[in-house]
């Protein structure tokens, strides 16, 4: 008689590693000065620096909720 297959565990899901939240701002070139924020209410990403006061916001789009 042969022995039954077993049947193989899938591989576990690889987790995502966090983004950084902390950039280097292109205008003034300081190194921590913008900071990201995802406002997931209202689907608004937003990126501003401390340093020179710019600011960019944008919609976001293809996030698993």
């Amino acid at each position: 008689m042969g022995k039954r297959k077993s049947r193989a565990k899938p591989p576990p899901k690889k987790r995502m590693d966090k983004l950084d939240t902390v950039f280097s701002c292109p205008f003034c070139n300081h190194g921590t000065g913008v900071e990201c924020r995802i406002d997931m209410k209202n689907l608004i990403g937003e990126a501003s620096c401390r340093i020179c006061q710019e600011s960019f916001s944008t919609t976001v789009t293809g996030i698993g909720i």
